[in-house]
């Protein structure tokens, strides 16, 4: 919710992130992580229509503040994304990885810097698309829950709930007792107190 919440203020999204990623990892990419995901759920709900060297360089430009190494990373993204995903998820999965480091999985690891660089990659792929972003997340294998929650994200604040099928929306849950309706509402209520 701090991309939708603070989406106007990317300087006040960013402290928020930041703390809120401090609160559970100590890892100053792990904020960096969290900066960059509310960052593009803002610049993704901002900016029409999305341009992926605009909103790598916007979002760099956040990141920087945290981790200037995470803020390297994404700035190879502007090259990666031309790249299929076959090609580009060999150098997204290996971000901020150091140069030896033997993987322990296939596909897309579940380090902060690669998953979070494959989310973006999704999105900015296809951002008029839902259904590709979030096909393209889960396509490499690895941690496909995490990168297409994210992608799915930043396209959701882009195109809209209407973007989003059906047959998914309705399966909308907080693994509690929130399903879609109840998450529409607490949506329209953050709303308005933003909005006051």
């Amino acid at each position: 919710p701090i991309g939708l919440i603070f989406y106007d203020d990317l300087d006040r999204l960013a402290e928020a992130a930041h703390d809120q990623g401090r609160i559970t990892h100590r890892d100053g990419r792990c904020s960096a992580g969290a900066v960059a995901v509310a960052g593009a759920v803002a610049i993704a709900l901002r900016d029409r229509p999305v341009q992926a060297g605009p909103f790598i360089r916007k979002l760099g430009g956040l990141l920087g503040r945290y981790d200037r190494g995470f803020a390297s990373c994404l700035e190879q993204l502007e090259d990666w994304v031309h790249l299929e995903p076959a090609e580009a998820v060999g150098p997204i999965s290996g971000a901020g990885l150091w140069q030896d480091f033997q993987a322990a999985w296939d596909g897309i690891s579940p380090f902060v810097i690669g998953s979070v660089l494959w989310s973006l990659y999704s999105f900015l792929r296809t951002p008029g698309d839902y259904w590709e972003t979030v096909c393209t997340a889960i396509s490499c294998g690895g941690d496909v829950d995490t990168t297409a929650a994210m992608a799915g994200a930043i396209s959701g604040a882009h195109l809209g709930l209407s973007a989003i099928p059906a047959e998914l929306s309705g399966r909308l849950t907080d693994q509690g007792g929130w399903g879609l309706e109840r998450l529409r509402e607490l949506a329209r209520r953050c709303h308005q107190i933003i909005s006051n």
